[in-house]
C-alpha cells in the first residue's frame, strides 16, 4: 500500500471511528523508555506513514485493530 500523509492517517482514523486521543493514550500506556519515545517522536513529526512501518504495527496492536481493518482504513484514507 501506498504511504500516507499525516493527514491522510489521521482523517482516516477518524473516519473509522477512533479518536487521536486513543493514538495518544497508546503512545502514553507504553513503557517509558526508547520504544515509547520513538513512537512519540513518529506520531508528532513524522510527514507520511509506512504501512508496514513498527510504529503503524504497535498502535494498531494497542487500539486492538485487525490487519483487515487497518488495510482497510488505509486504502479509504488514501482518498483523502
Amino acid at each position: 500500500m501506498p504511504p500516507l500523509t499525516a493527514r491522510q492517517l489521521r482523517l482516516g482514523l477518524v473516519n473509522s471511528g477512533l479518536a487521536l486521543a486513543q493514538v495518544d493514550a497508546a503512545i502514553e500506556a507504553m513503557p517509558d523508555g526508547p520504544e515509547k519515545e520513538t513512537a512519540r517522536i513518529e506520531w508528532e513529526y513524522a510527514t507520511t506513514f509506512v504501512r508496514g512501518h513498527a510504529f503503524i504495527t504497535a498502535i494498531s496492536g494497542a487500539l486492538i485493530l485487525s490487519e483487515m481493518e487497518i488495510d482497510k482504513m488505509w486504502s479509504t484514507a488514501i482518498d483523502f
